[in-house]
């Protein structure tokens, strides 16, 4: 029988994480939701005027913001399934503990510890068409017309690039969890399947992709969050151009909420890509229940 208080006692123990998470992530949510029904200078609060859904209307005929978002998904597409193709695969090779994986293991993980900004600038300065080693090395190996390309300053190339940099950035971090999953399996199945004589392509596929489902779902819920929310590379690597051919959803809510002093419109973008992230992820987390059910 429960000592009398002692509930209390736990309540009192879970208040302040509530007031911190209270303060710090459900108030000023609401301040944004409630900010993007306004209209406001960003200086005075005397200037707050509200505006209802004038600013979610907006979007809709705002040619910037589709373009942002076609970004974004394409970003998001091409970004998703080269981090899960190439994860896996190297995720498989390294479990087979082939010589020296320990050092590839580490080689993979670097980025990921790495400032986004430090590398941002990295590799734009690899990417330079004056000083960078890119260009060169390209036209060492026989690529004709990319000694002098300007890769963050043409629209064809700017967010074909950011994708690869955030490609090599991320990659790592999905290879150490896939292959935390792939540890888990039971050698046995393997085993069983290779004396009944199955070939390692269908070990692959039905015994270690089914049983990878669940960390592949959290892998491609990761992803994609953070690849919607991309800000720091872009902002670093090319500012969202050239004309707006690598701005993304989070690049051109800044610019609406503080270059353009409009907060309201900012927050309401905001919202909106919250919607579609909450949409993707559950979408993508209902395929993956329906399969493990199936």
């Amino acid at each position: 029988m429960a000592r009398p208080g002692r509930t209390n006692f736990h309540i009192w123990l879970l208040l302040p994480a509530f007031v911190f998470y209270t303060v710090f992530w459900i108030a000023p949510a609401l301040i944004a939701l409630l900010s993007s029904f306004t209209q406001w200078n960003g200086i005075s609060l005397g200037s707050i005027r509200w505006v209802g859904l004038a600013n979610y209307l907006q979007l809709f005929d705002d040619r910037w913001f589709w373009n942002a978002l076609r970004n974004n998904l394409l970003f998001v597409a091409v970004v998703l399934s080269s981090i899960i193709i190439l994860g896996m695969t190297y995720a498989l090779i390294l479990n087979a503990k082939p010589r020296g994986h320990s050092i590839f293991s580490t080689i993979f993980f670097i980025p990921i510890v790495l400032s986004s900004v430090v590398i941002g600038l990295l590799f734009t300065q690899m990417l330079s068409p004056t000083v960078g080693l890119v260009g060169p090395a390209l036209a060492a190996m026989g690529v004709p017309g990319v000694e002098q390309h300007q890769w963050l300053g043409d629209k064809s190339t700017a967010l074909p690039m950011v994708m690869l940099v955030y490609i090599w950035r991320e990659l790592g971090f999905a290879i150490l969890l896939l292959l935390a999953g792939l540890q888990t399996i039971p050698n046995d199945y393997i085993e069983a399947a290779r004396i009944d004589g199955a070939s390692p392509w269908n070990i692959t596929r039905h015994i270690t992709l089914p049983l990878m489902r669940p960390v592949l779902t959290v892998v491609i819920v990761l992803v994609t969050t953070n690849a919607f929310l991309l800000f720091d590379l872009v902002i670093v690597m090319t500012n969202g151009g050239p004309f707006h051919g690598s701005e993304v959803l989070s690049v051109f809510m800044y610019s609406q909420a503080f270059l353009k002093g409009n907060p309201g419109y900012g927050t309401a973008i905001a919202m909106m890509l919250f919607v579609i992230i909450l949409c993707v992820s559950g979408l993508q987390l209902a395929l993956s229940g329906r399969g493990q059910r199936a």
